[in-house]
């Protein structure tokens, strides 16, 4: 395995907070607090009060990479617990044909565990996918976007304009939210 390969699957590692692998998980949820609607504290913060960013693609021998993370800019305590929603869109933001699962074969995914973000605090999750051409026969998918929720099936999409090189294989993977940063004190 070279160097690069290696960086590359122990940063995803670390990213993941890697631990036991991923099976058939429950379905992501994500709620604001109950006793009131969060307000924006910050111009760019969504109507929900979850902000969600990608960083940059991480790449080496067909493997590819990229965090994510889900930011409280709201007022109120944010639960998350889950998956998020992922849908990878062409460069006319239409959805392109791509199965997403939970967890993949670079990282392991420790599955979903519940999170209170308070005003401020972050989650992160890592998607994951090889560039391959599995089959001369179809077409390469390239997405142009992504359009995120902090849950499957959540509020409105938050994209992120990322080159997603799919190759032939039309599969991404994603690992559950979980806590970036120190855990906070109870």
């Amino acid at each position: 395995m070279t160097r690069t390969v290696l960086a590359v699957v122990l940063g995803v590692t670390v990213l993941a907070a890697a631990g036991c692998s991923a099976g058939s998980a429950p379905q992501a949820r994500s709620t604001a607090s109950p006793e009131a609607k969060p307000s924006r504290t910050a111009p760019d913060c969504p109507e929900d009060g979850v902000a969600i960013k990608g960083s940059r693609v991480d790449a080496a021998m067909g493997t590819r990479a990229m965090g994510i993370t889900l930011t409280n800019c709201g007022e109120r305590p944010y639960q998350v617990n889950g998956y998020a929603g992922v849908q990878v869109l062409d460069e006319d933001r239409k959805p392109l044909a791509v199965k997403i699962s939970h967890g993949s074969d670079i990282v392991d995914d420790v599955g979903p565990e519940p999170l209170t973000l308070q005003p401020g605090e972050h989650a992160s999750a890592v998607l994951m996918w090889r560039n391959r051409v599995t089959d001369g026969t179809g077409p390469a998918v390239n997405g142009a976007f992504l359009a995120l929720t902090p849950a499957a099936g959540g509020s409105r999409p938050q994209l992120v304009r990322e080159l997603i090189d799919l190759g032939s294989t039309g599969k991404l993977g994603i690992t559950a939210w979980h806590r970036k940063g120190p855990k906070p004190r109870t």
